[in-house]
């Protein structure tokens, strides 16, 4: 096998345990509104990234019932998923001036009680075998 042959094979080879390495993430989002705008997704990697705002992937949800399915393939790990429906179409989550949001957003590990915590306190754990993971969106300032 020449040198271009024994590349291709290797690289082949990377790309298929990069593959294994990943896991699928069945992400189930309810409390939507309709037609009420884009659901944004951000999944975060690091308390670094969390707190910098700086997503590892971000995901656009065109929500068609008050539920909105999606997967998302990450390498195993640990993981926050924040959320939030834009409902008058700015390409923002507006809040109001303490920075409470107006419309509505779910962040994994939150019951919506109190202020949500940091990275530690939010995150998920995506194994190997992948998960399912449920968030429901809540509007705190109606």
């Amino acid at each position: 096998m020449n040198r271009i042959g024994i590349a291709a094979a290797l690289t082949l080879l990377a790309a298929a345990y990069a593959e294994a390495q990943e896991a699928v993430v069945r992400l189930t989002v309810s409390g939507v509104k309709p037609a009420g705008g884009t659901v944004y997704t951000a999944v975060f990697d690091s308390a670094d990234g969390y707190q910098k705002n700086v997503p590892l992937r971000s995901l656009t949800l065109q929500p068609a019932s008050s539920v909105v399915e999606a997967t998302v393939t990450l390498p195993p790990g640990e993981y926050v998923f924040s959320l939030y429906q834009d409902l008058n179409s700015n390409g923002k989550l507006d809040t109001n001036f303490i920075g409470i949001p107006r419309e509505p957003v779910g962040i994994s590990n939150y019951d919506g009680k109190g202020p949500p915590g940091g990275f530690d306190r939010q995150k998920v754990r995506v194994p190997s075998g992948g998960m399912s993971l449920e968030i429901r969106l809540i509007s705190i300032n109606p």
